[in-house]
C-alpha cells in the first residue's frame, strides 16, 4: 500500500516541477522578448509638393522611418505622398496607392484623428484604414502605420512604425503643403513623446 502511493505522487510531483519549469521560461522568454526601444522619436516640419505638378526632384512624400521628405519617384522609396484636389483639399496617398501594382510595396494605414496635433502623445493602436486615400484639411491631425519591412521584418518588438502630421498650410498656387510631422522610428513602439519610448 505504501509502494503504491508512493509511486503515485512521483507523477504528480514531476508535474508539478515541469509545470514551474515552463512558466519560469515563460517569464524569461517575456523578459527577453521585451526588447527596449533605442533611437529618438524625432519631430520636424516642412513643405512638400504635390505629387501632380511638382518641379522634378522636388519633396512630395514622407518617409517614416528617417522622417525625410523626399521625391514620391520610381524607387518608391517612401510610405505616404501629398497631392492637391480641385478643390483644395490635401490629399495623403499611401505608398501602395502610388505605386498601383507596378512595384512590390507594403501596406500603409491612415485615419483622421480627433486629439489636437500637440496633445496626441501615442498612436492608436487600430481603426487605421490600409491603402486608402485620406482626404485631409489644415489643423486636422491625422496618424500613420506602416508595415515598412524593409527595417522591421525582423523585429521582435512589432513589425508597425508610428507616426503623426498635420497640414499647417497649403498654397494651391505653388501647389505646396506645409507639414508638421512626428515619427516613431523604434519597430512596434506608440509613443510620440520627446526622446526614447518606453512603449
Amino acid at each position: 500500500m505504501t509502494h503504491f502511493l508512493t509511486a503515485s505522487r512521483r507523477p504528480i510531483g514531476a508535474l508539478a516541477t515541469a509545470a514551474f519549469a515552463a512558466i519560469a521560461m515563460v517569464a524569461a522568454c517575456g523578459e527577453f522578448t521585451s526588447v527596449p526601444a533605442s533611437l529618438s522619436v524625432q519631430s520636424d516640419s516642412g513643405m512638400v509638393y504635390a505629387i501632380n505638378g511638382a518641379p522634378p526632384g522636388a519633396p512630395t512624400a514622407l518617409h517614416i522611418y528617417t522622417g525625410s521628405r523626399l521625391a514620391a519617384d520610381a524607387s518608391f522609396f517612401f510610405d505616404v505622398a501629398f497631392d492637391i484636389d480641385a478643390a483644395g483639399n490635401v490629399l495623403i496617398m499611401p505608398q501602395r496607392v502610388v505605386a498601383s501594382g507596378l512595384t512590390s510595396s507594403h501596406t500603409v494605414g491612415l485615419q483622421a484623428v480627433g486629439t489636437d496635433y500637440s496633445a496626441l502623445d501615442k498612436a492608436p493602436k487600430d481603426g487605421y484604414r490600409a491603402d486608402t486615400t485620406l482626404v485631409t484639411r489644415i489643423g486636422q491631425t491625422v496618424a500613420i502605420q506602416t508595415y515598412d519591412l524593409n527595417v522591421c521584418s525582423v523585429s521582435l518588438t512589432g513589425q508597425q512604425l508610428y507616426a503623426k502630421l498635420v497640414v499647417r498650410e497649403v498654397n494651391r498656387a505653388n501647389r505646396t503643403i506645409s507639414l508638421q510631422y512626428t515619427v516613431d522610428p523604434n519597430c512596434g513602439f506608440l509613443s510620440f513623446a520627446p526622446g526614447i519610448p518606453k512603449e
